[in-house]
């Protein structure tokens, strides 16, 4: 792909009423791979502000489209459907300032009804807002207890010398509050937006000019562009994308998405997962080598289905290491014990350390491919990286399927057949981790008795995740409110309680379970995890 020499960049302004205007008429779009609305009240009302205050907000970043470039797939702002322009049009795809077009969209397009999308607009009642003439400030209309029509002027009717004069006519203004509808009005007429234009660029142009303004966590945008471009007639990208995920979410309980498709793709290829890699791949080596990657895919998967029995990507503590593991098997299909030994070394290591919690995914995952090199070379995982996870971090962690680390201590449990605390017999762990069942999960000092006994009151504090294990719906129901004091002498089998606990990866000091130590508790499971992993993980 090369540059086009006519390549533009153009410096403009466009006010706010002629904003709305190219957007309820299709002008200006939104690329799929844009996240949805995610703004609050509270930031609706700051750019509001800050526009009656004439401060800057920021530039719009927009890339016309010409025919031949238009992307299959596009959303409109604030997911209200609106029209599409004819072919002959060219349109406006937003590629940097969507929540500030989407809110100044929202808040004055006239004719907005509650069709707004839940998907792309999660808070409602975002863009219902009043100005309030007396207190001269934006409040939402959800903050009003009564809304008055001689105080509280509507937005919707704002930017509309029609509309503003059937509002002073219905409820009587006085001149004062006429006076300032229109001193408001004439702040957001007059308001420049600042607007960079860029035409004349090729796709994949775009797509790296717009990682480069969003260059945090991991970059949907230019893999996502891939995606929705054919490449040829006869391989269309996304058509074979869509059917591995499919295939792998039927058969292998994995739900991937096409952008960890295209880092795979592009890691076996370039050695890198950066975008600029994805877009450089040639179509005929991706048609290819299309097939093997499959495969690495399939065996990666199945590798963790078995050997670390994750049996969802759900339990997945991130689903970058299913990148590095695909290039480990594509270029070791038939590893030895030692480099699988190895290989699941590395997986404890990166996962206890939530390595991909954080940004600068791309380089942390570029890395992991060296090291997948090294691991098949012989390295040690040990001798690569070292186990990071502290008590102190265990102990503050919150349950939540969210979150990497709850997904990877459970894991990890599950890697010792626990038995059920009530019933002695081993969880089926299978079931339990292929389907992701919450209620397979339960306290081990139950909530009513930390909030109730022992006054905890703040939740976080009650979800500690080092409380949690596999239990049965039925056993928890039976253990109930009552304390592990109690609880542990006439519910849990005395003949197994220290196979029981010892297969929980618990403490198996039963004072600590005879006295109700919570704190001891926690402090003595979390020494207890991070030394099975380190033994877990000791010279491999």
């Amino acid at each position: 792909m090369t540059e086009k020499s006519n390549a533009e960049l153009d410096v403009t302004s466009i006010r706010v009423q002629k904003l709305v205007e190219k957007i309820e008429n299709g002008a200006i779009k939104i690329p799929e791979f844009q996240r949805g609305y995610v703004w609050k009240s509270q930031q609706v009302i700051e750019l509001l502000e800050s526009i009656a205050k004439n401060y800057p907000v920021g530039s719009i970043l927009l890339w016309e489209a010409e025919k031949g470039e238009k992307l299959q797939s596009s959303r409109h702002i604030a997911g209200i459907d609106l029209p599409n322009v004819p072919d002959k049009y060219p349109v406006q795809y937003c590629l940097d300032g969507q929540q500030r077009i989407s809110t100044l969209f929202g808040v004055f397009w006239q004719h907005a009804n509650s069709a707004f999308s839940s998907q792309y607009n999660p808070e409602q009642g975002v863009f219902e807002v009043y100005y309030d003439l007396d207190d001269e400030c934006f409040v939402h209309a959800h903050e009003l207890d009564n809304i008055d029509n001689n105080r509280h002027f509507y937005l919707r009717d704002l930017l509309s010398n029609e509309k503003q004069i059937d509002v002073f006519m219905a409820h009587n203004y006085q001149k004062d509050q006429m006076k300032k509808v229109s001193q408001l009005a004439s702040k957001f007429l007059n308001y420049e937006m600042p607007i960079i234009q860029i035409s004349n660029r090729a796709i994949h142009e775009v797509g790296v000019i717009f990682e480069r303004i969003n260059n945090t966590g991991v970059k949907l945008n230019t893999m996502d562009l891939m995606t929705a471009w054919t490449w040829d007639e006869e391989f269309h990208l996304r058509d074979v994308i869509d059917d591995l995920l499919d295939e792998l979410e039927a058969h292998c309980a994995f739900k991937l998405d096409s952008t960890l498709i295209l880092q795979i793709t592009s890691s076996i290829i370039h050695d890198s997962t950066s975008s600029q890699s994805i877009l450089s791949i040639n179509p005929t080596v991706f048609k290819d080598n299309w097939s093997s990657i499959c495969t690495a895919i399939k065996q990666a998967i199945d590798h963790l289905s078995t050997d670390l029995l994750c049996k969802s990507g759900k339990f997945l503590p991130n689903k970058q290491l299913l990148c590095s593991m695909t290039y480990f098997f594509y270029k070791c299909p038939k590893p030895s014990s030692k480099q699988v030994d190895a290989l699941n070394a590395w997986f404890w290591i990166t996962s206890f350390n939530r390595k991909y919690d954080g940004g600068n995914t791309t380089q942390k995952m570029d890395h992991d491919l060296v090291i997948m090199n090294r691991l098949i070379a012989g390295d040690k995982a040990t001798s690569l990286d070292s186990l990071k996870i502290t008590e102190e971090i265990l102990m503050k962690s919150v349950f939540s399927i969210r979150s990497s680390l709850t997904r990877t201590v459970l894991l990890f449990q599950a890697q010792y057949s626990p038995m059920d605390l009530i019933s002695g017999r081993k969880i089926n762990i299978g079931k339990v981790l292929s389907n992701y069942n919450r209620s397979e999960f339960h306290h081990i000092f139950p909530d009513a008795f930390l909030r109730n006994t022992l006054n905890v009151s703040d939740k976080n504090e009650r979800y500690r995740l080092l409380n949690f294990c596999f239990l049965s719906s039925a056993s928890n129901k039976k253990i109930s409110a009552k304390p592990p004091s109690e609880y542990f002498k006439t519910l849990v089998p005395q003949h197994k309680v220290t196979d029981i606990v010892n297969s929980n990866l618990m403490p198996n000091k039963l004072s600590i379970y005879a006295g109700d130590q919570i704190n001891n508790f926690m402090r003595q499971r979390a020494k207890l995890i991070i030394s099975t992993v380190n033994a877990t993980v000791k010279n491999k």
